[in-house]
Formats: C-alpha cells, structure tokens, sequence
C-alpha cells in the first residue's frame, strides 16, 4: 500500500481511494482529481486484497477500483466491501468495458462505473456525482444498459410489472436515477426538497427490490423508460 499525499487539506473534500494495480495510472488519477480542492485522494493501493481494513482505516468516502488486478479483482474486491458494510461509494474505473464484467458489477452493486478512456472532468463529475448519491455511468456503459433489456438482473416483462408498482412521483424518480442524476439535480427539476427527494429514492429501491441507485437503473432500462 502506498501513501497518499495529502495535497488538499480541505476537512469537507470527498475522501478518494485509487485501486490500481498500475503506480503510473494511479499517479496520473490522482493529478486529476486533486485538481478540483474539494477532493483528497487518501489512499492508494496496488492490488485486491486487503480492500477492507484499508478503506476503513483511511475513512474513504469514494473507492476508485480496478478490475484486473493480481490476488484479487476489483470485482471481487467490491463485494468484500459490500459484505463488511463499508460506508462508502464503490465506483468501477476500468479500461474494459465488458459484457461479463458489468454483469458482475450490477450484481455487487456498484454505485458507477466508468471507463479509462474517459474526459478528466467527466472522472471528477463521477466522484461528486456517488457522493451526492448519484449514479455515475459512462456512455458506453449507458448504451449498455439500453442495448441489454434482457439484462443480468431479470427478464424485461418482470421489470416492466415491477416498474409498475411505482406511484406518479415515485417513476419521476427513477427517471431521474436511470439518467444518472443526484438527489440534488432530481430535486430541482422535480420541484422538491433534497430530503423529499432521498426519501422517494428509498421507496422506489424498496418497491423494485435493489439495494443501489445502478441496480434501479438497469431495471428503469430494461423496462423501456429510456
């Protein structure tokens, strides 16, 4: 494990892990997230073992995982967080955009996932965007989910009649959580109060039966709503 230079020392900047397996991949991260002050990168590690403890230890806010990596993979990784009940918000950061591979991240419930490839702000907007208790998506993963109605999680007639469960309000909701917006942007553009908003969002997860804002976004897909 290697430690994190404290360049930012804001006591309110979202608290950031790289896991990477790639010391050059990981440095150049870093440079760009540090580069908005509301953002600490507080942890680097190299493989995925020992995610726990050190998740904890350093307080993290937001993890940044890879997939491919030696001892343990990210997905892996991810779960064993998942199962420990680690706070904080697990974000795929990957070069492979994989059938298999975000089949797996929806099953561990991942809050985002996003490729390498893709603009430095749009990898800043991603950590805002879980912090906020957004969904953070990359295009490419988006025109997945659209491309996919059958989908890892169920077949898209059961989305449809779980969808159909929902009230007026609450199908709002889950269109603003299928575009990957956070309760504040689902706020303004529905006319509520953030707190009015976060507790639709835990209706709408319990109706639909996901423990994650990605997890009802593939169910919003798979159901036609986009």
């Amino acid at each position: 494990m290697t430690p994190a230079p404290n360049v930012n020392d804001g006591s309110h900047a979202i608290r950031v892990a790289l896991i990477d397996d790639e010391p050059l991949i990981r440095a150049g991260l870093r440079t760009i997230l540090e580069n908005d002050p509301r953002i600490r990168v507080v942890l680097e590690h190299g493989d995925g073992l020992g995610i726990v403890p050190a998740v904890r230890k350093a307080q993290c806010d937001v993890v940044l995982m890879d997939v491919r990596m030696p001892g343990r993979s990210g997905l892996d990784a991810i779960a064993d967080l998942r199962a420990a009940g680690v706070p904080a918000r697990l974000v795929v950061l990957t070069t492979f955009a994989d059938t298999e591979y975000l089949r797996r991240a929806v099953e561990v419930s991942v809050d985002g996932y996003v490729t390498k490839a893709s603009a430095p702000e749009d990898l800043v907007n991603a950590v805002h965007t879980v912090q906020a208790g957004g969904a953070a998506l990359s295009p490419v993963v988006a025109r997945w989910l659209l491309e996919n109605a059958a989908g890892p999680m169920t077949r898209q007639a059961d989305a449809h009649e779980l969808v159909s469960r929902l009230t007026p309000r609450q199908h709002e909701v889950l269109l603003g959580i299928a575009r990957g917006e956070d309760n504040a942007r689902i706020a303004s553009s529905l006319y509520l109060s953030e707190a009015t908003v976060k507790g639709y969002v835990s209706e709408v997860l319990q109706r639909l039966g996901v423990e994650r804002r990605v997890q009802a976004a593939v169910l919003a897909h798979q159901a036609g709503l986009l």
